[in-house]
């Protein structure tokens, strides 16, 4: 028995990914029509899943040659890659776990003006490199200013 085919109209409609972006990944060679109906592609019901794997690298920052590595590695050499990619993902969420308590400290920060509030400064500093991810004192511990540079 062979397997259920879809159209490429009903791939579009099952997945929300558009009919461009199916041919886009088709030349990369991540998906693979199975035939045509005409001039419109016809593909095997699994691609769904295949494309929702493909957007779901993507929103982890994967590149599509990466998941196109992905869909070709062996098991070792996919988990390598996630590892790569996780510690990727990891340093840049303390990048943004770092940004966030210093806009929040800005949010409550006694200082009239947050740029002058030391902590802030000190915190915006760590930002770059995420190498000090510290928490942030309570805003009433705001007591020295930074020089202004005026």
């Amino acid at each position: 028995m062979t397997a259920p085919v879809l159209d490429i109209a009903e791939v579009v409609e099952r997945t929300g990914v558009p009919a461009s972006t199916l041919h886009v990944w088709e030349r990369k060679g991540l998906v693979h029509p199975v035939a045509r109906a005409g001039l419109r592609r016809q593909y095997e019901e699994r691609v769904v899943a295949r494309i929702a794997a493909i957007v779901a690298f993507q929103h982890g920052g994967f590149t599509l040659a990466q998941i196109a590595e992905l869909f070709d590695a062996s098991g070792e050499r996919s988990k390598a890659l996630f590892a790569v990619k996780l510690r990727e993902l990891q340093a840049h969420r303390a990048r943004v776990d770092v940004a966030i308590q210093a806009l929040e400290h800005a949010m409550i920060c006694p200082e009239p003006q947050p740029l002058e509030c030391e902590r802030f400064a000190t915190q915006a500093i760590a930002v770059p490199s995420a190498l000090v991810v510290s928490r942030l004192a309570p805003a009433g511990n705001c007591a020295s200013k930074v020089p202004s540079g005026r």
